[in-house]
């Protein structure tokens, strides 16, 4: 008896593993269940042991698997459904061997609750054109509630096999290929699943188990419900558009996101809790001045910072100190609704890119300046720079204009004569040489 199958069968793009199973079975003539337990090295299988097949596979159980079988063990793992882990499924480091159909402990239920919303394990879906064209194709995003139409055939999936199939609009053809294109596992993939789900949330109410049901018995009602939930999605920084206005703001800032963004990943400390006030002034302020300057600079900062690095707006918020997160998160939520509808919110997003820009390009330390301020070697070199400056000014100055940030211990409200925006027009220049010097020659 040999160990290897006699010949080596291809498995087409994007198939199931137990979808390739059952067609190879089928190109035998054997029983599924003996092939399981060939491959398994099971004494006997039956149906609830097929229930497993194709969730997740560890690397050992594949290399054995792969010498059946005449396949390389990577190309086995991409076709389970562990493959989505990071994207539309969170496997939350439940180990491939908890999905083993060989282990001994009872395969009634399945620990799949979690993981992200998944056709029943009991049922499959089709797409009729494709059964036609390979019969026994099964395609693992199958198994994903928000795959609802085939987008190479425009046709809705069916539960009845090769059947005539519903036709689906050239807009929900390219919605649905918006989510596909997203499986790739990745920060930002997981992320636009996470935003997905808590529209469709939102739209059917407790949806889990419901939009592949609904899109048998009610299509239209499904895909204008899938529609407009992916519509939401790939429209980030318009919160009013996506409704995240009318959330709970943990739920909102969890998903709120700059519509482009770089891809920044270097350190956050070049990012300031305060915008600078010259990146503040180059428009940023007449769109923010509803608020007052403190408050409204701090906003403008956490767009930047947004808009640097692609983070929600809850991630990007920790930059600041504790007391200030939600003050300033839910203000910035307040701020862009309304910029929104007031046409201005293309500009602040325009703006807060700029802003990001010339951050990254100075590459300034605010955290070790927000360390440093209090410091009085900081204080007398900025003094001994400007010696007609009104010296407790210089502490209010330190925090709010060279540090950008909130924490001091002595920070007045207000300054002698005139603004601190002014008091840094007429001494900042000379007070930033003198502090640079002296940082230039600690670090050295």
């Amino acid at each position: 008896m040999t160990t290897r199958l006699p010949l080596r069968i291809e498995p087409m793009p994007g198939e199931w593993w137990r979808g390739y199973l059952l067609r190879v079975a089928a190109m035998y003539g054997v029983d599924p269940l003996s092939l399981l337990q060939r491959l398994h090295g099971l004494e006997s299988a039956n149906r609830r042991h097929m229930r497993w097949v194709g969730i997740a596979m560890s690397e050992p159980v594949a290399k054995r698997v792969g010498a059946v079988i005449n396949l390389e063990p990577e190309g086995i793992q991409a076709m389970h459904l562990s493959a989505y882990n990071g994207s539309a499924l969170d496997f939350a480091g439940r180990p491939p061997e908890g999905f083993d159909p060989a282990l001994a402990f009872t395969v009634d239920r399945l620990p799949l609750a979690s993981t992200g919303p998944l056709v029943n394990v009991t049922h499959d879906r089709y797409c009729p054109r494709c059964q036609e064209e390979s019969p026994g194709y099964r395609a693992k995003s199958w198994r994903l509630q928000v795959h609802l139409v085939c987008t190479r055939h425009g046709a809705l999936l069916s539960a009845t096999g090769p059947a005539a199939g519903n036709a689906a609009p050239p807009w929900i053809v390219d919605r649905q290929a918006a989510v596909l294109s997203r499986l790739v596992p990745s920060r930002d993939n997981r992320a636009f699943f996470e935003h997905l789900y808590a529209q469709l949330v939102t739209v059917l109410g407790t949806w889990k188990g419901k939009l592949h049901r609904m899109a048998l018995s009610s299509p239209e009602t499904a895909l204008e419900a899938f529609d407009l939930s992916v519509t939401r999605v790939l429209s980030p920084g318009y919160p009013d558009y996506q409704g995240l206005g009318d959330w709970p703001l943990r739920l909102a800032t969890r998903h709120l996101r700059a519509p482009r963004s770089w891809g920044f990943d270097g350190t956050l400390d070049i990012f300031p809790h305060l915008l600078p006030m010259d990146l503040f002034t180059a428009g940023l302020s007449d769109l923010l001045q509803r608020n007052q300057i403190r408050p409204a600079r701090a906003v403008a900062a956490l767009g930047t910072l947004m808009s640097a690095t692609g983070l929600a707006l809850g991630a990007a918020a920790a930059v600041l100190p504790p007391r200030r997160r939600g003050t300033t998160s839910s203000l910035l939520l307040a701020e862009l609704v309304q910029l929104e509808r007031d046409g201005r919110a293309e500009r602040f997003w325009t703006l807060c890119t700029a802003a990001a820009s010339q951050l990254v390009s100075e590459a300034v330390d605010y955290r070790h300046r927000e360390q440093v301020c209090p410091d009085e070697e900081a204080y007398l070199a900025a003094t001994s720079a400007e010696p007609s400056a009104y010296a407790r000014t210089v502490r209010t100055w330190l925090v709010d204009q060279w540090a950008c940030t909130y924490t001091s211990s002595n920070v007045r409200p207000s300054v002698r004569d005139g603004s601190i925006e002014h008091f840094d027009r007429l001494y900042g220049a000379g007070m930033r040489a003198s502090l640079a010097r002296l940082f230039e020659e600690s670090a050295a």
